[in-house]
Order: C-alpha cells, then structure tokens, then sequence
C-alpha cells in the first residue's frame, strides 16, 4: 500500500473513502448500533480491583476501563498504546533487549516491571526481566474483549509487580468475528473469534491474531534503520459446566532494529510463551462463590544485538543478548463469601512456584570453554550463534517460589458510606516476608458524585537478573530486597446522564528502589537498595455528551515533583466521537510537555493526532480507516539506555480494514 509522507494527501484519503462510501448508498439498518461510549459508562462495573463486580464509583481502587466499542473507535493496535489514553500513564518505545514498550506511570519510568500485565487473569511479568513487554512486546487489542486498569497500587491482591497499576485485558470468548487489515509500511493482519456451543453445557472457542509489516524507515544516531515485525496469537478454550480450561502461544520476530542500544541488519530478537489455566468453580450462589485455579506458563526469549561495532583491536563486530526460559506454575483457590446485605469477605491463597531453566545467549564472541565471552578475533564463531548454557549466567537458573495468602473486608457501614480493609502476605524465597495493606472509604452523598479516600501499599520483587548475574558488566546482589510503596489518594467522582467528571490526587511514598551502583573497586555495576522518592500529582478526566450522538473526551495530568528517572510532569489528552449509523468518526489528541535532563538530552512539547472513520455498510459488517500521527510529527523519546539517549518516535501509520460478524 503506498502512502504519501504528506499530511494533506493523508486527509485526501480520508475524505475520499468518507465520500464514496456516501456515493454507494444508503446502509442497511444495522442491528449492532453505534451507541456513544458515554452510555456504556453509565452503568460500567469492574472485578479487576476488589474480585467481585462493583460499580466504578464504588470501587476501591481507581479504575479506568475499555470496552470493545471503545477499542473499536481507537487507532491504535498494541495493548501497551492503551495507556496513553489512561491519566497518569503514558507509554514510549525503548530499548531493553529489542525496541519494547516502556511505561510512564505517574511519573516513574524505569524498566524492571512497576505494571503488572494479565491476560484473562494470568501475568504476563516474568522474574528475569520482570517487565511484560520484553517476552510480550505486542498484544493485539483485537483480542480484547475489555481491558481493566488499576491506576495505583495493587498488590493486596495481585503481589509483586502491581506497583504502580495492574493491566488485566479479558480477551474475546463470546462473539463470532473476521477482521482483515493492510496499511502503511506493508501492514497486513488477520484477527478471527470463533464459540461454538458443542452442547447445553459445553461451549468452545478459538482466537487468532496474525500481523506482519515489513518496517518503517528511522533515523537512528545518523543512520537510516527499518524496524520490520511479526507477530501471532492463538488461544482456544472449552467450559463444560463449572470447568474451564484455556491454552494460548504468541510469538514475536522484530529483528533488524535497535537491540541493546546498537542498530544493525543482523540484530535478532525472537519471542515465545506459552500458557495453560484450568478452572473449577466449586459453588456460586447469591453473590458468593468458591473457585480454584491452577495455571502454568513458560516464556522464552533469544536475542542478539550489536554491542561493540568491528575496531582497531576487534575485526568483527560484537553481538550478544540473552537465551533465556522461565517458567511459572501456580495453584490458587479465592472465595468470596456474602454475609447479609452489608458485608462482603474476599479471600484466598496463592502457592507460586517460579524459576529460570535456561540462562544461554546468542553471541559472536565466546571463550573456548563457552564460560564467559571473550572480545578477541580469536574468539570469533563468524556469526551469531546460539547457546543454550554459559557458565557466566549458570547462577541466574535460580528460583523465586512463593506463598501468599490475603483477605478484604467490604462493609457497607451506612446507606452512603461503604468500607474496604484489606491485607496480603507475601513470603518468597530468600527475601523476608512482605505486607501489602489496603484501605478505602467510599462516601456517596448523592446518587450522582462519590467522594472517596484510599491507602494502599505495593512492593516489587527484584528479578533474577539483579540478585544473580554475574558479567562483565552487572554483578547481582543476592541482599536485595523488595521495593515498596505507599499511596495515598483522593478521589471525586461525578457521574450523570450527560457527563462524567473525575479527579484524582494521588501521593506516592517509594522506598529502596533498586538502582545501578559502582561495584568495589571494579568498572563493573552492582545493585543496591538506595533510593526514596516521594511524588505527588493530579488526575483530571471527563466525559461529556454534546448532543444526542457528539460526546467528547478529555484527561490531564499534573505531577507535583520531579519524574523519576526524567518522566513527563504534564500530558494529557482530548477526543471528539460522532457516533451515528451507519458512522463512527473518532479523533484523538495525545499530548506532552518537554523533558529536558539537564542539557543531556531535550525533547520539546509536541501533539500526536490519531484519527478513526468506520462505516457499517451492513448488519455484519464494518469497513474502517485508521491513523496514528496524522500529520507526521517527527519526535524522538528519552532513552537512557542507549548511547544518544533517544530512541526515534513513532512514524505516520494509515491503514484500511474490513470486519465481518458471523
């Protein structure tokens, strides 16, 4: 598909498919209408933060949801994208072991896993590297059949990595659908939902998500660097009665762009997880239920880049990255039990066994003894080669097991006034035994407003990486503990039939967070407990219905205190949605002021528009054009990691699809 660079004739194609769909007709009468998002908020309920259903005013936590309908009137694609829709998030594109997404969460961006990621429930974190996009770097949100979002600390129910927000995306199970897309950049996708009903009792379905592109072109550190991807999903399912049994494998190939802060053709990146949850709900009556789970994963990453270009002393160039496994198997049972009309206990255990089986590499360099590497021609293989062990990461093959158990009371102490207190207990090997509190008091003095007070405190485990490796570069220390955090936050929530208001304060006390410190006496790194950090901040959004099918959209957010590790302190964002049969046009504003890290590095203040026409032509189907950065603003993002510190920004991306309801 070939795409002009200029803006203008992007907006000629846009309203040149809006004009000739017009051309063709009138539209058959749908029987799936475009209903504004607004209305589905009006009545919106969540389990994600408290593990029964709870209207988003009374949550205790707070809480930003997506449903289908509004996924369908964003342009993005990538789960990790979603959050720049999200107050007090925002997501950029970095380098870690391959260009992954990295996450600003109320104005900490670092890379060790602060987002817990799930998918139906299950984490995606890992304990090597801790972050979900590094093994997961692409979610298609055409799996989504609903995303939940924890915008704060929540580990008195989901344990390490719910530091800063928990991420749970509820994937498709209910709906038959074909959705085909080619764009920009040799974009091709193919998402497909199939259920069936094998019997009155026993339903099955199957999800698949194909894409692949062969690259935009970007100026990296004077050099032009393509970034081609591909990636798949499959996932099927079959409930029979109270029982539930899933099984889902992704991969993702993103080779040839940057990897460990060089750019190179040859550079490799190659991801694999797989997971199996199988469910039992031994009973369910009047809002109380008992259900057992047992789930296992295993997540696998191979990964070389370019680390020391050919020189003077080195005749070839030097690429190297890890080839690791990790594996998870976990047992839970969690209740919750309804006692008369005024209290709710949720409860339940966690037994978690964790470890890296595999700490390999895929390098050009490597001793004769394949015990470390060895930066010398003679050490040379004469190209990338992969190796399933090396004794210099033999020590990272280590396990994090762990036992947990927690319990939240929900009482409702008055008709206005409703109470959630709560606790978790997390032991995990070789670290001390860690509490996560909860508290929330939740005041409604109207039907239409919600005022509410939170406490929570969150940790993050360190990964295998920081307590075991041992190179030449990082020497892990085993001592660490976990980091932690404590949050406070005030919360007004207004909700009426023609407009929702929220804002939110939120202050963050966070303490021994894991950072790099010169090793004794070496030019090496270690990892210490040092640093504390309090941050405050202001979360405004709303949702308004200008008229019967025009609403509008809008979110800001304010920090207080300097971000850690160079942050954004303002974004924000805007939207316009015209929702009437057989249209749908959305726009989208994404905003965010400047970083400037002393003179090291300076970005500008700068606005990416995103934009999303649809047109139901018939009762099943739905033809749609979509574009992220609309008028190609040329932008670089802050990137510590590598040597310019910046990574280049996302180039325009305009693509036509088609979707068919069966």
């Amino acid at each position: 598909m070939n795409i002009s660079r200029s803006w203008r004739r992007r907006l000629c194609v846009l309203t040149g498919l809006w004009v000739g769909s017009i051309s063709g007709g009138v539209a058959k009468e749908v029987v799936n209408p475009f209903s504004l998002s607004f209305d589905e908020l009006l009545e919106q309920q969540v389990t994600l933060s408290s593990k029964s259903a709870v209207a988003l005013d009374v949550s205790p936590s707070t809480v930003t949801v997506f449903t289908r309908q509004m996924l369908d009137r964003l342009a993005v694609t990538n789960l990790y994208d979603v959050l720049n829709y999200v107050p007090g998030f925002q997501v950029t594109r970095g380098d870690w072991v391959g260009a992954v997404s990295k996450e600003h969460a109320r104005g900490v961006f670092l890379d060790n896993g602060y987002v817990l990621f799930m998918i139906d429930g299950q984490r995606i974190n890992e304990i090597s590297f801790g972050k979900a996009s590094v093994y997961m770097p692409y979610i298609a949100l055409d799996l989504a059949e609903r995303i939940e979002i924890i915008r704060g600390p929540g580990s008195a129910l989901y344990g390490s990595n719910a530091f800063m927000g928990v991420v749970n995306m509820i994937t498709r199970k209910q709906d038959n659908v074909a959705k085909l897309r080619v764009g920009s950049h040799g974009e091709k996708s193919l998402t497909a939902s199939y259920q069936h009903s094998i019997s009155k009792d026993v339903t099955g379905h199957v999800l698949l998500d194909y894409r692949d592109r062969s690259g935009a072109t970007h100026a990296y550190q004077e050099e032009l660097v393509t970034d081609p991807q591909t990636h798949w999903y499959l996932q099927a399912g079959v409930k029979a009665g109270d029982f539930t049994l899933r099984a889902r494998a992704n991969e993702s190939n993103m080779d040839g762009f940057i990897n460990l802060g060089g750019a190179s053709a040859d550079n490799l990146y190659e991801s694999k997880n797989v997971a199996l949850s199988a469910e039992y709900q031994w009973w369910q009556h009047e809002g109380s239920q008992l259900t057992t789970q047992l789930e296992w994963s295993e997540h696998h990453i191979a990964t070389s880049g370019l680390v020391v270009p050919a020189n003077s002393w080195l005749s070839n160039d030097f690429f190297t990255g890890p080839n690791w496994i990790t594996r998870n198997l976990k047992f839970s049972t969690d209740g919750v039990w309804q006692w008369g009309q005024t209290t709710e206990l949720s409860a339940g255990v966690t037994l978690l066994k964790a470890k890296q089986t595999q700490a390999g590499t895929l390098t050009t360099h490597i001793a004769p003894d394949r015990s470390d590497f060895q930066l010398e021609d003679n050490a040379y293989l004469g190209q990338i080669t992969r190796f399933d062990e090396i004794t210099v990461f033999n020590d990272l093959m280590a396990s994090q097991d762990a036992k947990t158990a927690y319990a939240q009371l929900k009482w409702q102490a008055a008709e206005r006034l409703t109470i959630y207190a709560g606790m978790r207990y997390d032991n995990i090997e070789r670290l001390d035994a860690n509490w996560s509190p909860r508290m929330s008091l939740i005041y409604q003095p109207t039907a239409q407003q919600s005022w509410r007070v939170q406490y929570g405190q969150a940790f993050r485990t360190p990964t295998t990486n920081e307590l075991f490796s041992r190179d030449s570069v990082t020497v892990g220390n085993p001592a660490l503990q976990q980091e932690k955090i404590e949050t406070i936050e005030g919360i007004w929530r207004w909700q009426g039939q023609q407009s929702q208001l929220e804002v939110v304060y939120f202050h963050n006390n966070m303490q021994d967070f894991v950072d790099k410190v010169p090793a004794d006496g070496q030019s090496q790194f270690t990892f210490a407990n040092t640093q504390s950090h309090r941050m405050r901040g202001i979360e405004v959004s709303a949702n308004i219905r200008l008229s019967p099918s025009l609403e509008s959209r809008a979110a800001y957010t304010q920090l207080f205190d300097k971000p850690f590790s160079d942050s954004y302190k303002r974004y924000g964002q805007v939207g316009l949605g015209y929702q009437q049969a057989p249209w749908s046009i959305n726009v989208d504003a994404l905003w965010r002021d400047e970083i400037n890290t002393d003179s090291v590095f300076y970005q500008g203040s700068l606005v990416l528009v995103n934009a999303k026409i649809s047109w139901q032509g018939t009762a099943n189907s739905t033809v749609f054009l979509e574009a992220t950065n609309l008028f190609d603003k040329e932008y670089v993002t802050y990137e510590p990691r590598v040597s310019g510190l910046s990574m280049p920004g996302e180039q325009p991306r305009l693509s036509l699809g088609y979707e068919y309801r069966f």
